[in-house]
């Protein structure tokens, strides 16, 4: 059989896959077999995890974005790329890319590969990566924000893109984050850790309006600071809040904390 000329290039890297369907991780490490990777399978983040510290050479981990698991992907991501600062990440989602905040972004170095996808835009996806070094490519370091304080930010928000998203921006600025995925669970962390200095709402949670989320915190830690995100045609009318209306940018982001009150936290230059 002649190869077709026009499909994508395979290659010899190693690449570890992270899915919990075994269908899908077995038709995923097919694929890539055929393409000339080398392709290791892990059911979750934590034995993707155990790959990495075990010292196993990977040049790419190829992750979705739900798992199962006390580790999310997001946790996967930042852990893999500490113990292998210029190792690549590709995520996949039944999302669509539009479904991430449209002006907001995944680190340069990680990207999205939307499902369903073909045998080709894997091939092409993961050889883009690879060949532009995206496996070499050391990540750039968290971008400071003007504030002299590093906070720690409670983030609550139910999409899981969006999330994500959210995180690696505040994080980007230099702060440091923990995330809820409802009021009842960013409750829970308020009443367990004392250092929470932000709460950062969606306003449309799944199981109280984000206005009776503020309330509560306000009841529970009246010294907090917040920001809420409306999302499109959600009105923002809460006293002595932030918003950070969505869409929203690094820009953005970095003009919502620099209009909080000034906290006494320890400086980005000095030890905690």
């Amino acid at each position: 059989m002649v190869p077709d000329a026009g499909a994508a290039a395979g290659g010899t890297e190693t690449i570890l896959v992270v899915e919990d369907d075994p269908r899908v991780q077995e038709a995923v490490v097919e694929t890539l077999g055929s393409l000339g990777y080398k392709a290791l399978r892990a059911s979750d983040a934590g034995a993707a995890l155990a790959v990495l510290q075990a010292g196993v050479e990977v040049d790419l981990v190829f992750t979705d974005v739900v798992m199962p698991g006390s580790i999310s992907s997001v946790e996967l991501a930042r852990r893999a790329r500490e113990l292998r600062p210029r190792i690549a990440i590709l995520f996949t989602s039944g999302y669509t890319e539009n479904s991430i905040v449209h002006h907001g972004r995944l680190d340069p170095d990680v990207e999205l590969l939307s499902k369903p996808y073909a045998r080709d835009d894997l091939a092409r996806k993961i050889r883009t990566m690879l060949r532009s070094g995206g496996a070499g490519a050391v990540p750039r370091g968290p971008q400071f924000d003007s504030s002299p304080t590093r906070l720690r930010v409670l983030v609550v928000e139910d999409e899981i893109l969006i999330r994500m998203t959210t995180i690696t921006l505040i994080e980007d600025i230099g702060h440091t984050t923990i995330e809820a995925t409802s009021g009842a669970e960013a409750l829970a962390w308020l009443q367990q850790d004392s250092s929470i200095d932000v709460v950062m709402a969606d306003l449309g949670l799944p199981d109280m309006d984000g206005r009776e989320l503020v309330a509560r915190v306000r009841t529970l830690r009246p010294e907090i600071a917040v920001i809420v995100a409306p999302g499109s045609g959600e009105v923002w009318n809460i006293e002595n809040t932030v918003p950070l209306p969505k869409p929203y940018d690094e820009t953005m982001l970095r003009e919502a904390f620099a209009a909080l009150p000034a906290r006494s936290r320890p400086r980005l230059d000095e030890p905690a």
